[in-house]
């Protein structure tokens, strides 16, 4: 015989569902001498289905086969990340490759840097006219 908890425990309901529907008429109980509810497991689990127990836990070759196939999707992409990585490295030194070529050489640059033009008289009385007010 079930009492409130564990009938309600056995359904995976409350105890004030299990209450309701026997005040309901819905299920046959009795009172015992403490007066708790005394329920017929077969009467309760007329109205509300045994819960089911999860015993769905895999078999260890079933995890070896699952675990073995993640490995094989992780190592797939693994080489795929690996190759877009290689990818990458030759397209950086081809740019850099390019980029040092279109540079002009450091005798090059010395030769093309003229010397600053000194400041016109004009304009450095222009400046001294502003400066001074």
């Amino acid at each position: 015989m079930y009492n409130l908890a564990t009938a309600a425990a056995a359904a995976g309901i409350n105890k004030s569902t299990v209450l309701r529907h026997i005040k309901a008429g819905k299920i046959s109980a009795t009172r015992d001498e403490a007066g708790g509810w005394q329920i017929d497991p077969a009467e309760f689990h007329r109205i509300f289905p045994p819960l089911k127990i999860a015993t769905d836990h895999p078999t260890p070759q079933q995890r070896d086969a699952t675990t073995d196939q993640l490995v094989a999707e992780l190592r797939a992409v693994i080489a795929d990340l690996r190759q877009d990585r290689d990818h990458w490295r030759t397209e950086a030194a081809d740019w850099k490759a390019q980029a040092q070529r279109l540079l002009p050489s450091p005798q090059q640059q010395a030769t093309d840097q003229q010397p600053p033009q000194p400041a016109s008289r004009l304009r450095r009385a222009w400046r001294w006219m502003r400066a001074t007010g």
